[in-house]
């Protein structure tokens, strides 16, 4: 019998889950769900579904997941809905617009014995997943630093107007772009534990939110990460902005192609790397995993210490000081 599939919330980004769920053949998109009549109709023609305006008739119908593509500010909301309806959920990144929320859905996933699973997609870049295997492994010794920077225009005409809204976005580029960064490291970095973040934060008048951000976060094991995200000008040819990760053994760096290491004798490793035409079917193998009760990583809990990163980002530059992850605050309850 297969897996029954709801969706709620038909945004830019559903047609890559549409693909990747098709890909599947445990999973069947059965409801769809957008208050956009015309949108509504589009999809579930395409899919032969059912379709609601109102994702409470849609709960109503008791899918063995959802998939939640909402506005950040939504996700905790209709995530915790979803649970108590009986659901898994696959939510789109960022999991929730603060620590707090994050804690409500940990909980209710854990009272109602069901699945989390967060759908970014850094976590299962090839250049992650090698550095995380050669890391793991003990090939490049302790980890010691590593920088990621991005510079592009955030403020493009087709961007939501909801995501410049720092209430329903849940910040500004750094939270909703950066975040990315943020998985890339901790995908590359297993095992290692965030333990404080020092950032600055920086506003033009014109913008309620931020698009120029630089963050140091340590942790606990050793070593630091550099994160700048600028979003104010479009991206000069002449600006590096390559990733990278410093080990003790070692330099790393990863292209669209290959995936480097030069040792510290200057010995260079390079090995081709290949990528997955859409990678969201990986967070969809890891929600098959999970309803099965297999091991599958990363979890809701990793995923949720990210918004902690984050939203230390923002607390760090407005009171000027580093801020401890441990602190109520900022504490992620590993409740799954």
């Amino acid at each position: 019998m297969k897996i029954k599939l709801g969706i709620i919330g038909l945004g830019n980004i559903i047609e890559k889950h549409i693909q990747a769920i098709e890909e599947i053949s445990e999973f069947e998109i059965k409801y769809v769900c957008d208050k956009n009549p015309e949108k509504l109709k589009s999809v579930m023609q395409k899919l032969n579904c059912k379709g609601y305006a109102d994702y409470d008739k849609l709960l109503m119908e008791k899918p063995d997941v959802v998939l939640i593509t909402l506005p950040h500010g939504l996700h905790c909301k209709v995530t915790i809905d979803a649970i108590k309806a009986g659901c898994h959920v696959m939510v789109e990144k960022p999991m929730a617009i603060n620590v707090e929320e994050c804690n409500k859905m940990l909980s209710a996933a854990k009272e109602y014995k069901k699945h989390i699973i967060v759908t970014d997609l850094a976590s299962f870049y090839p250049g992650v997943l090698k550095t995380a295997q050669e890391f793991r492994s003990g090939f490049l010794g302790r980890f010691f630093t590593g920088c990621i920077m991005n510079i592009r225009y955030y403020f493009n005409n087709d961007r939501p107007s909801w995501f410049l809204d720092p209430e329903m976005s849940g910040g500004g580029m750094f939270f909703n772009i950066g975040i990315h960064r943020l998985a890339i490291a901790r995908g590359c970095l297993p095992g290692l534990n965030p333990i404080s973040v020092s950032a600055s934060v920086s506003y033009l008048p014109k913008y309620k939110i931020e698009a120029c951000t630089s963050a140091i976060v340590k942790y606990k094991e050793g070593g630091s990460m550099i994160y700048e995200e600028v979003g104010y000008y479009p991206k000069p040819d002449w600006i590096n902005s390559v990733t990278h990760f410093i080990f003790e053994r070692g330099i790393v760096a990863w292209d669209e192609h290959l995936w480097k290491m030069m040792d510290t004798n200057g010995n260079e490793k390079v090995e081709v790397l290949k990528y997955k035409e859409n990678p969201y079917i990986d967070t969809y193998y890891n929600l098959l995993k999970a309803i099965k009760g297999e091991y599958y990583y990363p979890t809701a809990y990793e995923y949720a210490m990210d918004i902690a990163v984050a939203q230390a980002v923002y607390a760090s530059s407005a009171q000027g000081r580093e801020i401890c992850l441990k602190s109520a605050e900022f504490t992620i309850k590993n409740d799954l």
